[in-house]
């Protein structure tokens, strides 16, 4: 981790595309944190209806009146305020999907390069806890919410499907370790084939083009920014698994790791001491990259009105008020100049950050 820092630190004081893009970056992220306490002359949601379609820099029409600097829409909503608003709802909705499915992809990918397919074992009372843990999970965590959402049924139904869920998981974790204890035969160890399990996984997700699977997916479910951050996750972790995979399997061939390993340490030291660290750098490649991505596929998933809900402003959903007057450029001009720019300052750290870590791989 030190030495990605040292590199990210190297990068700023030497490119100057990098540390315009970063900075970008942060004086964005900065301007989502305070934006609901900025006293923005318009909200949101504030309509003017005597200002419908008013093009950008236009001056106010009475004294005592804000201008609409950036222009409105069709309901008479301000540009600019809601081209905030919508970078808001983007950040809110990328960065917390692109946590997670690094999360996952790290711990799939890096639990099937270095455990390979025998190099992990579980008890057959754990193997089964595991599985009926998944079951519970895909129908307590998933298909219950999800109906529990399209029928309007509120908090309190979703939590009581969540917490069944939790209780009935724990009843069965403990009737297992009672069976572990006295029977013998849940207590023999059985080889947990996790590369080829985490492969297979890939490449059934791999098989049908991501786009279109979130689009038939997220069509059949209701509005909610839950359950499309869940789709997203569920569909885009596979990216990280497969790098982590590959640079664990890079890893585990070179020479500190094969010295630490014959002196003996345990798997868990050589994964979190040994391994785990020098993933750090490939890591943060991809989730910078993938966020990149992310915020253009939120926007085109917004355009199309599909998984955000109607309440919550977004950079697609003012791109597609087009619709109802192809001359009003601004809505085109300003929302999707601030999503190609943000696109842009991502990709470009990402670039940066890849040509550091190759420089300090080869070194």
């Amino acid at each position: 981790m030190k030495q990605v820092w040292q590199n990210i630190v190297d990068l700023w004081r030497r490119k100057t595309a990098f540390q315009m893009a970063a900075g970008y970056l942060i004086l964005l992220l900065l301007l989502v944190l305070v934006l609901p306490w900025l006293p923005l002359p318009y909200g949101p949601d504030k309509l003017d209806y005597a200002h419908t379609f008013q093009p950008p820099f236009e001056p106010a029409t009475a004294p005592d009146e804000a201008r609409h600097l950036l222009g409105t829409d069709g309901l008479g909503r301000d540009v600019f305020s809601n081209m905030l608003y919508g970078a808001r709802t983007a950040l809110l909705i990328s960065v917390p999907v692109m946590l997670l499915a690094t999360l996952l992809g790290l711990i799939l990918g890096a639990g099937a390069g270095f455990y390979a397919d025998r190099g992990f074992t579980m008890h057959r009372s754990s193997l089964l806890v595991l599985v009926l843990g998944i079951i519970c999970f895909c129908y307590y965590g998933l298909y219950l919410p999800i109906q529990i959402t399209r029928l309007g049924l509120g908090a309190t139904a979703l939590a009581a499907s969540l917490i069944t869920g939790i209780l009935l998981l724990m009843l069965l974790s403990g009737f297992f370790v009672l069976l572990h204890k006295r029977v013998t035969f849940f207590r023999k160890r059985l080889a947990v084939p996790v590369d080829q399990i985490v492969l297979r996984l890939i490449e059934g997700l791999s098989t049908i083009p991501r786009f279109v699977l979130i689009l038939v997916l997220a069509s059949f479910l209701p509005p909610s920014v839950v359950l499309l951050s869940l789709i997203l996750v569920l569909t885009i972790w596979t990216n990280v698994a497969r790098l982590a995979r590959a640079e664990m399997l890079r890893i585990k061939q070179l020479p500190y790791f094969e010295a630490a390993k014959s002196i003996g340490l345990r798997a868990n030291q050589l994964l979190l001491r040994h391994a785990l660290p020098n993933l750090a750098g490939p890591v943060l490649v991809a989730f910078t990259f993938g966020l990149g991505g992310l915020l253009a596929l939120e926007s085109t998933l917004s355009f199309l009105s599909i998984g955000v809900p109607t309440t919550l402003v977004s950079w697609g959903r003012m791109i597609a008020n087009i619709r109802s007057n192809t001359s009003a450029w601004w809505l085109v001009v300003f929302p999707g100049g601030f999503l190609s720019l943000t696109v842009l300052a991502f990709y470009t750290c990402s670039h940066y950050l890849t040509q550091s870590f190759s420089k300090n791989s080869k070194g």
